[in-house]
């Protein structure tokens, strides 16, 4: 008895000396680990876990403070003062300073960098001058350190989600002395210096990346995962069965056809929940025949049956959508398009007006191309939608595929008519799915342009009032959705597969996975 007490106290010993890690599954090969450079979910995945911003995010995704322990905001909205944590440290044991915001946030407006998120700090003086090149004072943007461990920030007008914006990985800070000494080779891990709980030790290009604890983060003491594994994983089936295996803890999506299994084998490690984005159908605006014709824009979009798409294709609980805007987003006042309350039967009947209305009919049918970038996934939508234009309205669709990166290439010249898109949320507010839809985007890939449109988000901008505000986003997307530039699909969920040890796991809107807010039980 007392022999296999002793096994057991040495063996629940060992256990808690054992080091705890998580193994996850990353979408892809990131292209970029740089907060400054990074672009995707992949890249993204490894900086929020490496680095830190001056605020952060719990697991629920709520706002909390990050380097800044405290902040104040002027009364006219405008001015931000940060005030820095005295123990926030880089993993080489120097101090996190004000001088380092500076440094990263004038290196994310630089032409020169190549960023493609400088726009997340347009909101800040001159930022957006600085980005398009019409202002070559770098020193102009509107960000000065006070002191060391005081950072003030000077904004264009009141920004309401200014701080959820900061939580966004292209404003976190980066060590000027490595970054200058090592150019783009700085984010290697024998260079690399990060302020995030935890630090890069391992990348093996198409295998895995590594990242351990960090003994200089400011918050260590509540960090209770000691290592981290990414592995790059392009195939959503790939990583599923990698997980059945016991290879990995953790996959971020799931295709529909794994998720019945996912269900039956692991009710108990899924986790379905809202997401800050929205799928679409998107309309070229600029170019025959959906250019000056918003009826058959509007005849397009009322013959998809979004009901079917999401209970036959995606079933995972997406909500069939109308509008840009998710119904979850804070500081919003949702617009109700008059299409989204008919039934499925007065939405064909006006989808058929409409397009005779267009000059169309099913004797002089519509010839259109629908592109859509490389899934497996995607082309199911296509496919249905396709059929559905085909048997409501006689619409002949040609389905192009393409790779990702020839589909953005095609959008940039204009060489598409109707395409595949949609937009996650790069911070909880409206604004984030409105801003896109300006006449200068670069991601306004439909071409619509709406001087009463921009004057609306002008306007919003300048508001400090949450209501006002709101009601001045509401009027705006109404303006956006009522003219077509896009057929919204469903809003997005995320599908997440983790192992029952893992806990802490909170679904968020933002869909960011920290994993300092994971601890392990037995």
């Amino acid at each position: 008895m007392k022999k296999a007490l002793l096994t057991s106290l040495i063996l629940l010993a060992l256990n808690a000396q054992a080091e705890s890690v998580f193994r996850r599954g990353n979408s892809s090969e990131p292209k970029s680990i740089d907060p400054q450079l990074a672009s995707e979910s992949s890249g993204s995945a490894v900086i929020y876990d490496n680095f830190e911003g001056l605020t952060s995010n719990d697991a629920a995704g709520k706002l909390i403070p990050g380097v800044a322990e405290k902040w104040e905001i002027s009364d006219d909205g405008k001015t931000y003062t940060f005030h820095l944590r005295d123990n926030a440290k880089w993993s080489d044991d120097t101090p996190v300073t004000a001088g380092d915001f500076v440094y990263a946030w004038r290196r994310a407006v630089n032409p020169a960098t190549g960023g493609e998120y400088a726009f997340i700090l347009y909101p800040v003086k001159n930022a957006e001058a600085i980005a398009s090149g019409t202002e070559k004072n770098i020193e102009a943007l509107g960000v000065k350190a006070i002191d060391d461990r005081t950072l003030q920030v000077e904004l264009n007008s009141p920004t309401p989600y200014f701080l959820d914006l900061l939580t966004h990985y292209t404003s976190y800070p980066v060590p000027q002395k490595t970054v200058e000494q090592y150019g783009d080779k700085w984010t290697q891990p024998e260079h690399i210096v990060s302020n995030g709980a935890y630090h890069l030790t391992e990348w093996k290009a198409q295998a895995k990346i590594a990242a351990e604890k960090s003994p200089t983060y400011w918050n260590k003491d509540q960090v209770a995962i000691d290592k981290i594994i990414y592995y790059p994983i392009e195939s959503e089936a790939t990583a599923f069965a990698r997980y059945r295996a016991g290879e990995i803890d953790y996959v971020e999506s799931v295709t529909s056809e794994n998720l019945e299994i996912a269900r039956k084998e692991f009710a108990d490690q899924l986790h379905i929940d809202p997401y800050l984005g929205t799928y679409w159908i998107g309309f070229n605006t600029a170019k025959p025949p959906l250019k000056d014709n918003v009826k058959l824009r509007e005849a397009l979009s009322l013959a998809i049956d979004r009901k079917t798409i999401v209970e036959k294709i995606t079933k995972a609980g997406q909500i069939p959508a109308y509008t840009v805007v998710p119904p979850n987003v804070k500081n919003s006042d949702p617009y109700q398009p008059e299409n989204a309350k008919l039934d499925r039967k007065a939405q064909i009947e006006r989808a058929k007006a409409l397009y005779a209305e267009a000059g169309y009919s099913k004797e002089k049918p519509l010839k259109i191309s629908l592109t859509y970038n490389t899934s497996e996934a995607h082309k199911k939508i296509m496919v249905a939608i396709a059929a559905m234009w085909k048997q409501v309205l006689g619409v002949e669709t040609e389905l192009v595929n393409q790779e990702w990166k020839v589909m953005l290439s095609n959008f940039t010249q204009g060489n598409v008519e109707a395409y595949r898109y949609a937009w996650i949320g790069d911070y909880n507010d409206p604004y984030t799915f409105l801003e896109i839809f300006q006449k200068n985007s670069a991601m306004n890939h439909s071409k619509f342009s709406s001087d009463d449109y921009d004057a609306k988000l002008k306007e919003a901008s300048a508001t400090q009032d949450l209501a006002a505000r709101a009601k001045l986003l509401q009027e705006a997307e109404k303006i956006l959705v009522d003219n077509y530039p896009v057929a919204p699909i469903y809003y997005y969920v995320t599908v997440r597969l983790l192992k029952p040890q893992f806990k802490g796991y909170q679904g968020n809107p933002t869909g960011t996975l920290r994993t300092q807010h994971l601890h392990i039980e037995p």
